[in-house]
């Protein structure tokens, strides 16, 4: 790359004793000096076969000693070697812990045996609440965790509070950011409270874990947190300095003659629903009422004892949640998280991220249909809301010598639209979705034990189209590469990632994806882009390279990404932003993990971005100065940004929607979150960020109080009220007619949102919940100070538009006519774009898994929703107005069944 743009400089030398003589990373950033990010020389590096100094012995025990009840009062308890010695990762980071705990290991043919005695010195002030399975109480917890491949990078965790409300959670690469919650295996804990303190006596089937039969050696730690203290603490020393999470573990040794059990679990489940909706109108048929029975299997079968086969036939759709409301006015997609069980437990080994986005989206899959279809004369048309998927299924796990494989596929049929007559009478159909094959693929493997690691991940999606749905791409496939490679002691790290994808499709397709926001080929300043019409094919790469050190007091990274302009993610995966880019981005950090002056811990990071084109127009930069993330030594806590500037001397790419790129202005913004002690039946926090452009009336303003009520051990309130207001003078309105399309026109919005979401988790037992979601939500756009773009890249803002004054007329219909020659005809004219949207969404749900691993749901699902177009904003008026609305309503009844053979 040219000097004035990017310059990197990298050697790396590593000699047969493990040293290395030199790492040292240049860049250039448009400046006429050189930074040096960092510089080293002749420091050695461990070998990571080094066996760790936490080891425990797990004895073999009959299955009839252990009486699972919560006392360690059996005789091969007390014959149990002994682990104790616990160190401190909070408040002071490396400090012996203040209560003495020690845990015990013990195994049987069938299961996995762990005794902790947590010793407490104030019994009687030992917290406890009821939660439903995986939530997060205020109460003090016991944690064991196996990393029964032992490969440093994947575990197993199991935590139980002393009132028995359990979490169960699975991790891998080696960071507790990369875990999956949504992992409920089959398992039982007992525990018990006395004047020394607590117990806790897990059973973990070895059903429930992957592991090779011939190690005799696990990772292994345990974790234990004093919620009066607000102190946490581990067996194996796990310092907030520290990189990685499962490498710091320490060793569980002994296992002999463990078999591999039979794995074979099977998960029946049926749904019935009754669904009320309001009258329908215009031509989308909708029946006011609609009674369903549905129902599927899901099978869980271990292949060997690395590998498990996951089988579904038609997978549940069954969520406990909905998604929150949101007004998206930009060019990208909103995102939502996946709630399906199928799609979400193991989801992990496809969590791979790319410069733009997410390599794979599990949502693309039972999507609504992407086709239409037009209603007869005087007639309705109906169209299902979802896609059916007929099968899934998944293969993943892990084998003993570190090699990583996931791979899914997943077929929905041809979705058809009905159309009715004015009686409602079918008369035909027109399909809306075609037959489509999804597939995703992930390989990994691991070197030196986890220090070094080489990945890779493909998807496809294949779809059979009938013509009307010709403008949809035939297929879409994405291949990518990546390694991270760590050394001394996971201090230090190069990561790396290169992808490829490749699209088909007619001409129509294609065209249409070079235009799509993602691409914008039809810019007409960019000189290295066009549109070609008789493209049948797309394809793209990206780039990605990251090197820093990642633990330690001092911190520091620096990133580089490129991204060519055919580089497409959507169809099987999440793009958030535009291809065509190159980044760079670099940070540094101070972390004081200990005790010091006012704070309990506190971090300092300053960072820089900066984003242009392959062509080299700068589109995006920011500095944020500083930014102080502390908490307090009573347990209150803040993030600050005091200030952060950016985008000077840059170019929208977006704003004008495939139009020349638009001068950006500068901007600046701060933000601040302040909480108090969530350990207190009554905590607050707020969050609030002030921004605005320089020389512009461009301003933005978010808060966001949240009010957590705990009236009792069972019963957990929380309020959050979030409000967004924003002017923005560049909001994109549309473009000119056919005969003048290179006419861009924008206007000044204020834009101002509110919604109250509240979540009320009532706990009655560890296996009986009630759970309540509600969130009124009100959203609302008015349109001033219309304008046409006339210089987009002039310095000044007024000198780039020509402002609608005498020449725009807007009726009462709705309808803009723009006179620009003022002949009393108007040359072209637009709808009113002016909003104002409430929507109130909610969902009951009472959840009792009446024996290990099988459930019973009732669910109620309420929702009501109003549109006009007037831009007004009435706040919680117009959240009060909903509940005069129509209302939507689903009574849902789920029962599954778990057996395991």
């Amino acid at each position: 790359w040219p000097a004035n743009q990017l310059c990197f400089s990298l050697r790396l030398h590593r000699d047969v004793n493990h040293r290395f003589s030199l790492l040292a990373l240049t860049t250039w950033i448009g400046m006429p000096f050189a930074v040096v990010l960092f510089s080293a020389a002749g420091w050695a590096v461990e070998d990571p076969s080094e066996t760790s100094t936490y080891t425990l012995h797990a004895n073999r025990i009959q299955e009839e000693a252990v009486n699972l009840d919560g006392w360690l009062t059996e005789e091969v308890w007390q014959r149990a070697d002994v682990g104790t010695g616990f160190t401190q990762r909070e408040p002071a980071d490396g400090n012996p812990a203040t209560e003495r705990t020690e845990v015990r290991v013990l195994y049987a043919s069938d299961a996995i045996y762990v005794g902790v005695r947590a010793f407490d010195s104030r019994p009687d002030e030992i917290r406890s609440e009821l939660a439903r399975r995986d939530g997060r109480s205020q109460s003090d917890e016991i944690g064991i965790y196996f990393d029964s491949y032992h490969d440093r990078r994947t575990a197993f965790e199991f935590t139980v509070n002393p009132r028995g409300s359990i979490r169960d959670v699975y991790y891998f690469g080696d960071s507790p950011e990369n875990s999956d919650d949504s992992w409920d295996p089959v398992w039982e804990v007992r525990t018990a409270i006395d004047s020394d303190g607590w117990t806790a006596e897990f059973r973990i089937p070895l059903t429930q874990l992957r592991f090779d039969p011939d190690k005799a050696t696990w990772g292994f730690q345990v974790y234990r947190r004093i919620q009066r203290k607000a102190e946490e603490v581990y067996w194996a020393p796990y310092s907030k300095e520290a990189s990685g999470f499962v490498s710091l573990f320490g060793t569980l040794e002994g296992f002999k003659g463990l078999s591999q059990p039979m794995r074979l679990e099977v998960r029946p489940y049926t749904v019935v629903n009754n669904r009320y909706r309001p009258e329908s109108s215009g031509s989308l048929f909708a029946p006011r009422q609609q009674a369903q029975v549905d129902g599927g299997l899901d099978l869980k079968y271990g292949i060997t004892s690395d590998f498990t086969l996951d089988l579904s036939v038609n997978p549940d759709f069954g969520q406990v949640e909905a998604d929150p409301s949101v007004v998206n006015l930009s060019a990208f997609e909103s995102f939502f998280p996946e709630k399906r069980p199928f799609f979400v437990e193991g989801s992990g080994l496809f969590s791979v991220r790319l410069p733009v986005g997410r390599l794979f989206y599990s949502r693309r899959i039972g999507r609504p249909p992407q086709g239409f279809a037009a209603a007869p004369v005087k007639g309705t048309v109906e169209i299902p809301e979802a896609t059916t998927i007929i099968s899934a299924a998944k293969v993943t796990g892990k084998s003993a010598g570190g090699l990583g494989l996931g791979i899914m596929s997943a077929v929905s049929p041809e979705e058809q639209a009905t159309l009715r007559d004015s009686t409602g009478a079918r008369v035909g159909g027109e399909v809306v979705e075609p037959l489509t094959h999804y597939f995703a693929a992930r390989i990994e493997q691991d070197f030196r034990e986890g220090s070094h690691t080489i990945g890779g991940m493909a998807t496809a999606v294949n779809r059979r189209l009938p013509d009307n749905l010709n403008f949809l791409r035939s297929a879409a496939y994405v291949a990518e590469v990546d390694g991270v490679h760590r050394w001394q002691k996971n201090t230090y790290a190069v990561r790396w990632q290169l992808a490829g994808s490749h699209l088909r499709g007619s001409r129509d397709a294609i065209t249409a994806a070079q235009r799509s926001s993602l691409h914008y080929y039809q810019r007409p300043d960019a000189s290295h882009v066009e549109v070609d019409t008789t493209r049948t094919s797309l394809s793209g790469y990206s780039l990605r390279l990251q090197a820093g050190k990642e633990a330690g007091r001092w911190q520091y990274e620096a990133a580089f990404e490129r991204v060519t302009p055919g580089f497409d993610l959507s169809d099987l995966g999440f793009q958030r932003t535009f291809s065509d880019a190159h980044y760079f981005e670099m940070y540094g950090k101070y972390l004081q993990a200990r005790p010091s002056w006012i704070f309990r811990n506190y971090s300092v990071r300053i960072g820089f971005q900066r984003q242009w084109t392959t062509a080299g127009e700068v589109v995006y930069k920011w500095f944020r100065p500083i930014r102080l993330d502390a908490t307090f030594q009573n347990n209150w806590w803040i993030e600050v940004n005091p200030m952060a500037v950016g985008s000077w001397s840059t170019f929208s790419l977006g704003a004008l929607r495939g139009g020349p790129l638009l001068r950006s202005d500068t901007w600046r913004n701060s933000f601040i979150g302040i909480g108090t002690d969530r350990r207190k039946p009554l905590a607050v926090e707020l969050w609030t960020e002030k921004g605005g452009n320089f020389g512009t009336r461009g301003d933005w303003f978010w808060l966001q109080p949240t009010l957590y009520i705990r009236p009792s051990g069972v019963l957990n309130l929380t309020l959050s009220l979030e409000y967004f207001g924003k002017r923005d003078p560049t909001q994109w309105v549309g473009q000119g007619t056919p005969l003048d399309p290179n006419r861009y026109i924008l206007a000044e919005i204020d834009r101002r949102t509110l919604s109250l979401t509240t979540r009320l988790n009532w706990t009655l037992t560890p296996n009986l919940s009630i759970e309540f979601y509600g969130q009124p939500f009100v959203s609302s756009g008015a349109y001033t100070r219309f304008k046409e773009v006339t210089a987009p890249r002039a310095r000044k803002f007024n000198d780039r538009f020509r402002f609608y004054e005498d020449e725009l007329v807007c009726a009462d219909d709705g309808q803009c006519n723009v006179d620009l020659d003022g002949d009393g005809t108007a040359d072209f004219s637009f709808n009113n774009p002016d909003f104002s949207f409430r929507e109130l969404r909610s969902t009951l749900v009472i959840r009792w898994e009446y024996r290990p691993g099988s459930v019973l749901f009732f669910a109620w699902q309420h929702g009501r929703q109003a549109f006009v177009r007037d831009g007004t904003f009435g706040g919680f008026r117009h959240m009060r107005d909903l509940f005069s609305e129509d209302s939507d309503n689903t009574l849902l009844v789920k029962l599954n069944y778990w057996f395991s053979l």
